[in-house]
């Protein structure tokens, strides 16, 4: 990915998380669904070229984790928006990048655990879906 839309993207994540709290685990707590989505929205506002995916990982007991997986000509980059839920040292929303779907299986186990697959693919990023988006964001932030 463009290393000037990586950073952009990253900057405005924060910018939002931080706004829901001064901590980013805190505020990424139970909302990388739609979190993943509003970024996947903006990567493609940045990028409307690519493909975003959203991939789901069944981490251990009930726990669930969001990323996406943006693909660019024929590489697929590993982001996710709300890493800090689960390494909150990290420093970088990037995670990594693959040629294959196996390659992407393989790096977000070896990260995360659990089982990962594709969820959906992002089509619909209209300006009413991402204020749905901010809504929830918003109002899990103060549940």
């Amino acid at each position: 990915m463009d290393k000037k839309i990586a950073e952009n993207i990253q900057g405005k994540v924060e910018g939002l998380l931080l706004t829901l709290g001064g901590d980013l685990r805190i505020a990424t707590k139970d909302q990388c669904s739609e979190v993943a989505r509003l970024v996947g929205c903006w990567i493609l506002n940045e990028c409307p070229g690519c493909e975003v995916q959203v991939w789901k990982g069944e981490l251990s007991g009930e726990l669930a984790h969001d990323i996406l997986v943006v693909k660019i000509d024929n590489l697929l980059y590993l982001t996710d928006p709300t890493i800090w839920q689960i390494f909150p040292e990290s420093e970088s929303i990037f995670v990594g990048s693959g040629q294959n779907a196996l390659e992407v299986i393989n790096l977000l186990t070896v990260k995360y655990g659990g089982t990962w697959g594709m969820s959906e693919v992002m089509k619909n990023c209209d300006e009413r879906y991402q204020r749905e988006l901010l809504t929830t964001i918003h109002e899990n932030s103060q549940a």
